[in-house]
C-alpha cells in the first residue's frame, strides 16, 4: 500500500544511513542535500554506483531531498544561473545513486512584518513576476530530466498557492511531479486544512511520487491525535504504492510513527 521511509540528515555518510534504515525496517531512506556530508561533491560517481548496489541489496529504496537553501524564485540572474547549475547536478547526483525522486521546494520570497503583526510576502505584491520566475525554473526542470530516469517533484510548500497555477498548466506535460506534505496541507497557526491545497492534490492526485508526514503539534510533531485529519490522505492514496516519508527526529520517533501508520492503515 505505501512504502514507509524515513530521513538521512545526521547520519555520517549514506551508507551509514542506509544500514540505519534497514535496522529500523524502513523500505525508504530521503537523503537530505542540506546536510554537508551528503553533499555531491563528497561523492564520485563509483563511489555512488556501489551505494547504488549496497542500497538494493538491502532492498532500501533511495530518493533526494534537494537543499533548503536552493530556490526556484531566486530574483538574482547570477543566482538563478547557479541554481539551474546546482539542479543539473543533483539530478546527475541521483541517477547515479539511483534515486528515483528529487524532491524540491519552491523556495521563500523575501518577508516584511507590519506594526500589527501580519506578514506581507513579496511573492504576494509581485504575483506576476514571481510566477514567471518559477515557471522559468520549471520549464529548465522539464528540459534537462526525463521521467524515465527521475521524478522531479515540487513539495507544497513555501508560498505554495501562488505558484498552483503554474504546476496546473505543466503537471499534464508527464514530466514534472508533486512531492505531498500532509502537514503542510494545514494552516500551522489553527491547524485547519488548507482547502485550496486540498481540492488541487485531488485533481493532481496522479502527479503525486512521494509523500511526507508528521504531526500538527509542530513543524514536525508527533503524530499523536492526527487519526481523523491525516486518514483522507491515506485513503486519497491507498492505491498508488507510493513511498511516504516521516519527517520527525529521532530514529526512535520516526520508528514509533511507522507502527502508528501502520495501524492507522490496518483500521
Amino acid at each position: 500500500m505505501f512504502n514507509i521511509g524515513t530521513r538521512a540528515i545526521y547520519q555520517k555518510n549514506i551508507r551509514l544511513a542506509i544500514e540505519e534504515a534497514k535496522g529500523n525496517d524502513f523500505k525508504v531512506l530521503e537523503i537530505h542535500l542540506s546536510a554537508p556530508q551528503f553533499s555531491p561533491s563528497k561523492y564520485s560517481t563509483q563511489e555512488l554506483q556501489l551505494l547504488n548496489d549496497f542500497a538494493k541489496e538491502k532492498n532500501i529504496i533511495l530518493q533526494v531531498h534537494a537543499p533548503l537553501e536552493l530556490s526556484l524564485i531566486f530574483t538574482s540572474e547570477e543566482l538563478r544561473k547557479g541554481a539551474k547549475k546546482q539542479i543539473e547536478e543533483i539530478a546527475l547526483f541521483c541517477k547515479s545513486l539511483g534515486a528515483r525522486c528529487l524532491t524540491l521546494h519552491p523556495g521563500k520570497s523575501a518577508i516584511y512584518n507590519t506594526v500589527d503583526g501580519k506578514k506581507i510576502k513579496d511573492d504576494d505584491i509581485y504575483a506576476d513576476f514571481y510566477s514567471n520566475l518559477f515557471e522559468d525554473s520549471i520549464k529548465h526542470i522539464i528540459s534537462i530530466v526525463s521521467p524515465d530516469d527521475l521524478f522531479i517533484c515540487i513539495e507544497n510548500t513555501d508560498n505554495f498557492l501562488r505558484y498552483q497555477k503554474v504546476l496546473d498548466k505543466y503537471l499534464p506535460s508527464g514530466k514534472i511531479f508533486l512531492t505531498w506534505d500532509i502537514r503542510k496541507n494545514y494552516f500551522y497557526t489553527t491547524d485547519e486544512l488548507i482547502e485550496e491545497q486540498w481540492k488541487f492534490v485531488q485533481k493532481n492526485k496522479e502527479c503525486v511520487k512521494n509523500l511526507h508526514i508528521s504531526g500538527l503539534d509542530s513543524s514536525h510533531g508527533s503524530l499523536d491525535n492526527c487519526e481523523e485529519k491525516f486518514n483522507k490522505f491515506l485513503e486519497l492514496f491507498s492505491n498508488n504504492g507510493l513511498p511516504i516519508i516521516i519527517e520527525i527526529l529521532p530514529i526512535e520517533q520516526a520508528t514509533q510513527a511507522k507502527d502508528f501508520i501502520r495501524n492507522m492503515l490496518i483500521l
